[in-house]
């Protein structure tokens, strides 16, 4: 009888033990889920500390450059065909087409420049002559031996202001011009305005035109030339810087396309 209470309470202490044990695995698993962190169906975003990062785009040098403006050199053509000629050959050797520009006094001294500016090429290079005298005694005309043509002023305010419109030699002038051209120059005779605003001027101004055209004469002309104010400065003795615009413009348009 012993034994059997002896084993029953045994059995009674085990089954206490277990019971006990078995409560206190479940609290503890309870309570380790009840404290674990809730998941989370959204995604995880970056931290906001993080500098933002921006996107530095750069044209990348894939598309052509601009074409560069061509050179006076490339677009400039004479009308006269072996001065075109000599300065195509300049242009290639990269030397001056060289051009005397035979005039008097009442040129100013800007009127070279201004002619520079308006061919606008690297390989013209104008040199001033000047020429001190009327129709009347006009003998011969000197240039650089090495110029390839030359601007021969007409000489008709030369004649007015001295005077001798009456006594003009017209000759004088086309012989200076031949002289010139067989010494292989290209020669052009460059006309005069009425910068006087004088018949009898204009009157010998219409005539050279008419004669020296005809005659196959390279004749550039400029009884039109009309400004606004002063044609001439007669207290310098010289025309006045619009009337050498014009003059200029003229040269361009008779000698270049």
């Amino acid at each position: 009888m012993k034994k059997v209470l002896i084993i029953l309470l045994v059995i009674v202490f085990g089954v206490g033990i277990y019971v006990n044990f078995g409560m206190d695995r479940s609290i503890d698993n309870s309570e380790s889920i009840a404290n674990a962190p809730a998941e989370s169906n959204e995604p995880a975003t970056e931290d906001a500390s993080e500098p933002e990062r921006t996107e530095e785009v750069t044209e990348e040098a894939t598309t052509e450059p601009a074409e560069p403006e061509e050179d006076a050199e490339e677009t400039l053509t004479f009308n006269q065909e072996s001065l075109d000629a000599a300065y195509a050959e300049a242009v290639a050797a990269n030397e001056p087409l060289i051009i005397d520009v035979v005039v008097p006094s009442y040129y100013s001294d800007s009127f070279i420049d201004s002619l520079s500016e308006q061919f606008n090429s690297d390989n013209i290079e104008f040199n001033r002559v000047d020429l001190a005298s009327a129709t009347p005694e006009l003998e011969t005309v000197s240039v650089n031996a090495n110029s390839d043509a030359v601007i021969m002023d007409a000489l008709q305010i030369s004649d007015y202001n001295a005077e001798a419109l009456p006594e003009r030699d017209t000759d004088r002038l086309t012989n200076a011009y031949m002289n010139l051209y067989e010494d292989g120059k290209v020669v052009y005779i460059l006309g005069n305005p009425n910068v006087h605003q004088h018949d009898n001027l204009a009157d010998v101004l219409e005539e050279d035109n008419d004669y020296l055209t005809s005659s196959d004469y390279y004749y550039i002309d400029n009884q039109d030339v009309s400004v606004e104010g002063d044609f001439y400065n007669y207290d310098a003795d010289e025309m006045t810087p619009a009337s050498e615009t014009q003059i200029v413009q003229n040269i361009y348009e008779f000698m270049a396309e």
